[in-house]
């Protein structure tokens, strides 16, 4: 899907500013709002825009413990990773997965009650066999 200037700008505030309406969004862009909604209803079907959330603050997430981990398989063929991948679909302690180029084949990000959830998870990937290696990071601050 190619993308013009206004789209980029549309893209650009929404990242920041998800919560606005539709004629404040056509307002900063300088369209019209039927124009406006248009071009954001063909980024949400092109797949540029793929959906809307809530993110939670610390406050929010009172006594969770949140971090990423990054994880390098000795092997990752199509089979190991379709079974990582459901795994990771079948952890809710994981609430974002990405498959990743480097030293690491894949980041994901944990959000749990206790260490013990990061635990039970590292266990289970063992379990699949291949991973050469993990780190986790616990979140200790937020920045940006």
């Amino acid at each position: 899907m190619k993308l013009d200037g206004k789209d980029h700008r549309l893209v650009s505030i929404l990242i920041s500013e998800g919560r606005l309406t539709n004629r404040e969004l056509a307002e900063r862009v300088g369209l019209s709002q039927s124009a406006c909604l248009a071009r954001v209803r063909r980024l949400e079907r092109g797949g540029v825009i793929v959906g809307y959330r809530a993110v939670i603050g610390r406050a929010g997430a009172a006594n969770r413990l949140e971090g990423w981990a990054d994880i390098r398989l000795l092997d990752p063929s199509p089979g190991l990773h379709e079974a990582f991948i459901s795994l990771v679909e079948g952890a809710p302690e994981i609430v974002e997965a990405h498959r990743i180029a480097g030293h690491y084949d894949y980041k994901v990000r944990f959000s749990a009650g206790d260490i013990e959830c990061w635990h039970v998870f590292r266990r289970s990937l063992e379990a699949l066999g291949g991973v050469v290696t993990s780190r986790f990071s616990i979140l200790v601050e937020p920045l940006k």
